[in-house]
């Protein structure tokens, strides 16, 4: 019995095309735009409820290591070392072979063709050979473990810079916010004196310098801002539709001994990199002494033969071994041997640049928050209080509007440089744990 199914294609109104089996009841297309776009719409709703109100830097790069395509790829390599290192302890396959021929014909004078041997032969890799490779492996996969957790640390210090960065504009614009509102307010308590004619030519234009002066600050500032703002979105893969609050700027109150930095410095991704080099270059040296000696191959075959007039089976067992008259892989040995002295320089080497770079980092980062510390009470705090006794002694007609306008001025460049001082403080800081494979993140770092 023949069966035949039939799959008609149904078109309807402009307004309303559809797809439809036989048995289908017609729906419109909109409806079927709705039911594929509504999982899409859904998934943007819960990816927007999920983001903070409030970004801190921990968030901050939680949210990176999260979606970064440099954690997938570091992941892979992993992925892949893991599977060279399973391949790495696995045996030669073995080989089957079948011969076939005319002998036997020829001899009983049957004629044709008969299968007359059957062979099965494998590599025996008794130099040690596999174990050599495994090493080998196992110590790139631990070396690619290391460099997956360096990865992360990279990431973390980058998120760092993106996120002082803004944290330091969104600053720098309220402060130029705040320098125009006032260069507006004194140039409208000025206007009583500019009617009546006691305000002169002088005064008149430093006004109108001061307040064009702080419209230049905020419009740079405003492009500083959305500059940062927009790498900062990019970097955590943000929508522009969201908005973004983060934690304000504030002091770094205190640094850490430099003990503290150095104590697990044997830990630092980069450090364990090169020691797994070192250690998978060792063990090439091994590999090339054991491979000196090719595989002997065991080989047992059943072969068929026309023996005292007749035709008989016969079994046997035959070993081949490879004499290495002239190819002893010295020179793969010698190779070896210098690339493990090439590690183990490249080790001595970054262990001298690390350490450096660790207690000059420090030093910086123990000057700039000193430096910030003093400039705060040297400079901020009594250019604040010059800027309020300034403007008491200008209401009640003690000093001219000149002074005024440099006891702005002062201040808020003095408020400028501190901000600079804490976001530099911060950025160092960050640069210094990258450096000591410190984290940032409060929980245990991934190893």
């Amino acid at each position: 019995m023949n069966r035949q199914f039939t799959f008609r294609v149904q078109w309807l109104t402009p307004l309303q095309e559809q797809f439809m089996f036989s048995l289908a009841q017609p729906q419109p297309r909109f409806v079927l735009v709705a039911i594929l776009l509504l999982p899409i719409t859904t998934l943007a709703q819960q990816e927007e409820t999920t983001l903070p109100d409030l970004w801190t830097l921990e968030n901050s790069i939680q949210r990176v290591l999260d979606i970064a395509p440099e954690i997938k790829t570091a992941e892979a390599k992993v992925n892949a070392r893991q599977g060279a290192l399973q391949q790495a302890g696995a045996w030669p396959n073995p080989t089957i072979s079948v011969q076939s021929d005319d002998k036997l014909g020829i001899e009983d004078g049957s004629g044709g063709n008969d299968i007359t041997q059957y062979a099965f032969s494998l590599p025996l890799p008794l130099s040690g050979r596999l174990s050599h490779q495994k090493a080998i492996a196992s110590e790139a996969l631990q070396g690619a473990k290391a460099n997956r957790r360096y990865q992360r640390l990279v990431l973390e210090q980058q998120t760092a810079m993106r996120f002082r960065q803004l944290q330091l504009t969104t600053a720098n614009l309220e402060l130029a916010e705040q320098r125009l509102k006032l260069a507006d307010e004194l140039k409208a308590a000025t206007l009583r004196r500019e009617q009546a004619g006691e305000l002169s030519k002088l005064e008149r234009l430093r006004l109108g310098l001061v307040r064009e002066e702080a419209q230049q600050i905020l419009d740079k500032a405003e492009g500083e801002y959305h500059e940062a703002l927009s790498q900062y979105r990019a970097y955590l893969g943000l929508p522009s539709t969201v908005n973004l609050t983060l934690t304000p700027l504030r002091p770094l109150e205190s640094v850490p001994p430099l003990a503290t930095f150095e104590m697990n410095l044997a830990d630092q991704p980069l450090f364990v990199v090169a020691q797994h080099r070192i250690g998978a270059s060792q063990s090439n040296v091994k590999l090339s002494q054991a491979s000196r000696w090719p595989d002997p191959v065991l080989s047992v075959f059943q072969a068929e033969d026309f023996l005292g007039g007749r035709r008989q089976k016969s079994i046997g067992i035959g070993l081949s071994i490879t004499v290495p008259l002239w190819d002893r892989k010295s020179g793969q040995r010698s190779q070896s041997l210098a690339e493990v002295r090439e590690a183990q320089s490249d080790l001595n080497s970054l262990r001298r640049d690390i350490t450096s770079r660790v207690r000059q980092s420090y030093i910086h980062l123990k000057h700039l928050v000193q430096q910030a510390t003093h400039y705060r009470a040297r400079v901020f705090e009594p250019a604040r209080e010059v800027l309020d006794l300034t403007n008491k002694a200008y209401l009640s007609g003690e000093v001219e509007i000149l002074s005024l306008i440099d006891a702005n001025s002062t201040y808020f460049n003095a408020h400028t440089r501190y901000l600079g001082l804490l976001q530099l403080a911060w950025t160092e800081r960050a640069e210094l744990q990258l450096t000591a494979g410190r984290s940032s993140l409060n929980a245990e770092q991934e190893k």
